[in-house]
């Protein structure tokens, strides 16, 4: 059985992000290892099971192939600004040639997005980044800098070396354990497929097997139960409830709610206030 390799990320190796104003990245599934200095501001990530907030100054590896909602919070005298150089395929396979390839890689229980401890070398290449934003950077460059960062990176911490450097597609993985943590992940069936180590034929026949329903069916329940559960008994506003259980808008999330449950969301969060 052959999984589906997910499209590779059409977009510069190395980017300069700015937010005036509290943004809420669409669910995230995260292609590429990348580097990210945050220069202001914080920096929340959300996993399955776990948050965390990041804020100036630090230095993040971000591991590809996981699932993740980024919220990018403004400093209070500034906008949010960060550095990510991101490290693709045919970069890595190239700068692993010299060095023995990693066979196996097991993510399970370690966070995706590690802070690092900040090096000399490190902080004074990213703050040697910033002028080039004011211009387009020429893809020569860009790619001679982003092997820059590879080498100071792995020269820091060597042992991200069989993170890097393992090449194979995830493995089959349990897609019960998978689903029931990564319900609230809004994105389709093929990158679940994908994650779970299938192809889109197999993970909808596994789906079934297991769940006795479809895959959009049952994720639509998962989602609005969750939702229930948050407005109720953690009191949480309708607006703050639907991107965090993998809706696109309050409006579908509010009308997808009263069709299941007969109210809308906002009843029910009045009503938990008043217990």
């Amino acid at each position: 059985m052959k999984t589906e390799p997910l499209p590779p990320l059409t977009a510069p190796s190395i980017i300069y992000s700015q937010y005036a104003t509290r943004y809420v990245e669409a669910d995230q599934c995260v292609a590429m290892h990348g580097l990210t200095y945050l220069l202001a501001g914080r920096l929340g990530v959300k996993e399955a099971g776990q948050s965390q907030v990041f804020e100036a100054g630090s230095l993040l590896f971000t591991r590809k192939n996981f699932l993740a909602k980024f919220t990018k919070h403004p400093a209070e005298n500034g906008p949010f600004r960060a550095i990510t150089i991101l490290f693709d395929m045919p970069m890595l396979l190239a700068a692993s040639a010299p060095v023995a390839r990693a066979a196996e890689f097991s993510p399970a229980g370690s966070p995706a997005v590690l802070a690092l401890a900040m090096t000399t070398s490190l902080q004074h290449f990213c703050e040697s980044l910033l002028p080039y934003f004011e211009q387009v950077l020429p893809a020569p460059l860009a790619q001679q800098k982003q092997q820059e960062a590879l080498g100071l990176l792995l020269q820091a911490q060597p042992a991200l070396q069989s993170v890097l450097f393992h090449f194979a597609p995830p493995g089959k993985i349990d897609l019960e354990t998978f689903m029931r943590q990564h319900f609230r992940f809004n994105v389709d069936l093929r990158q679940l497929a994908y994650f779970t180590g299938r192809s889109l034929a197999s993970f909808k026949r596994d789906f079934h097997r297991i769940f006795r329903t479809s895959p959009a069916r049952w994720l639509y329940q998962q989602r609005l139960a969750e939702a229930h559960y948050l407005l109720q008994e953690e009191h949480k506003r309708p607006s703050d409830v639907y991107h965090e259980v993998g809706f696109e808008s309050l409006a579908h999330f509010s009308h997808a709610f009263k069709q299941l449950f007969g109210h809308p969301p906002s009843s029910v969060y009045v009503t938990s206030l008043a217990r």
